[in-house]
């Protein structure tokens, strides 16, 4: 799956600079009324047919990376929602022109499923290193996709919001079990969510006699995220008393002052916007921070 720029163009209008802050914030957007309801149904009724007494069908779980035939070719209404215009959109917002699916995978857990993921971040995670060459600031985006209702008790992905900029390797998250400020993503049949790759998550248990699936696929960017949205108003009034206001939402361990800097470095570049001089050393950032 590649973007190019004149599917973009017949696509709906990008991200607001008001919904790229809350992915900045937040690590995440959530959508429920993006995909049509007659293919969120067809999704849900493929998603059943790779169960069966013995659980899931291996040759649906995986896609592109080490299994050709996964759940992605095998399901076309769930083509059709990857490739829907209104997901285009926000992908291109977040990724820009060209991006690439990695790889996709068909998660699903039986019904009175008791046991929970480890905390991870996927691909392992990494630290606060960057090789050279590599992009400062650049990241992959995942899509999970809920075509069923999956209420608390079904055990929906569990997220940690904000934690996106806390950079871990995988083992690190694992050991912890509860953590202040996680949510999980319940809600209704056909919401899709927009990850941003250092997000923490997990699988939860599922309590309900149901299957309960998520269908995820992670994108690669192929150029700098640097002004991919809509950038109207980025340093307005509004925006900066967004960011003031929840400089603390995601204070994790007490380091909310740390993280703003990291956070209000990373907004400048996401706007395309020079990197502010501070001469006074003390990495101030006005509101941003």
């Amino acid at each position: 799956m590649v973007v190019t720029e004149t599917e973009v163009q017949t696509g709906t209008e990008l991200l607001s600079a008001r919904q790229m802050a809350q992915f900045a914030i937040d690590g995440f957007l959530e959508f429920d009324d993006i995909i049509p309801q007659d293919l969120v149904e067809a999704v849900y009724e493929d998603e059943l047919k790779t169960v069966d007494e013995n659980g899931l069908n291996e040759r649906f779980r995986w896609h592109i990376t080490d299994n050709p035939h996964g759940f992605y070719e095998f399901s076309e209404a769930t083509r059709e929602v990857q490739n829907l215009p209104a997901v285009r959109a926000v992908l291109r917002s977040l990724l820009g022109p060209g991006y690439q699916a990695n790889h996709s995978a068909l998660h699903a857990t039986p019904p009175l499923h008791k046991e929970a993921q480890k905390w991870h971040v996927d691909a392992g995670g990494k630290r606060q290193v960057r090789l050279p060459k590599i992009e400062q600031y650049s990241f992959d985006v995942l899509t999970a996709f809920f075509a069923h209702d999956t209420p608390d008790e079904m055990g929906p992905t569990l997220i940690l919001p904000g934690s996106h900029l806390r950079w871990v390797l995988g083992p690190d998250i694992g050991r912890y079990k509860n953590i202040v400020g996680q949510r999980k993503l319940s809600g209704k049949a056909g919401r899709m969510i927009f990850f941003h790759e250092g997000l923490w998550h997990c699988a939860q248990p599922n309590a309900t006699e149901q299957w309960r699936f998520m269908f995820k696929v992670r994108y690669n960017p192929r150029v700098r995220q640097r002004g991919l949205f809509n950038t109207e108003g980025w340093d307005s009034p509004e925006i900066r008393r967004f960011f003031r206001v929840n400089k603390r939402t995601h204070d994790l361990s007490g380091e909310a002052d740390a993280v703003g800097w990291t956070r209000a470095d990373w907004w400048r570049y996401l706007c395309g916007a020079d990197e502010m001089v501070d001469p006074s050393g003390t990495l101030s950032h006005g509101d941003y921070a």
